[in-house]
């Protein structure tokens, strides 16, 4: 045995290639974290928008209900109120038509009417 005549330690070829797949893995795991990131960031902020546009029809609804409602309100207490004062509800109201006949219309064209002629 020769001790002072020590030879190199061959590394083996293989071994080079596994510490270059361990770099190349060592690297490529945080890209593929952030792109991962990236893809439920978006998968995300899709489904936030979606919850967004249901949230503002839902809110739409809500409003159309709560005008329907002050609106059958409104007409109960004009319907109490007339019928408290005795006054004849007032059915169909908009099929009484009014027609002017020619002399009417003829007046008209002569003489306008002011407002103040029409509230005395």
């Amino acid at each position: 045995m020769v001790l002072g005549n020590r030879t190199p330690v061959r590394q083996v070829e293989s071994e080079g290639i596994l510490r270059l797949l361990v770099l190349a893995l060592a690297l490529a795991m945080p890209l593929a974290t952030l792109v991962y990131l990236k893809i439920q960031s978006t998968h995300l902020s899709y489904q936030m928008s979606e919850i967004k546009d249901h949230m503002r029809q839902e809110e739409e609804v809500q409003r159309q209900l709560l005008l329907e409602r002050s609106r059958w309100q409104r007409d109960e207490e004009v319907q109490a109120y007339a019928t408290r004062s005795g006054l004849q509800p007032r059915k169909q109201g908009h099929l009484i038509h009014r027609s002017f006949s020619a002399d009417d219309q003829r007046l008209a064209k002569l003489r306008p009417v002011s407002s103040d002629e029409v509230l005395r």
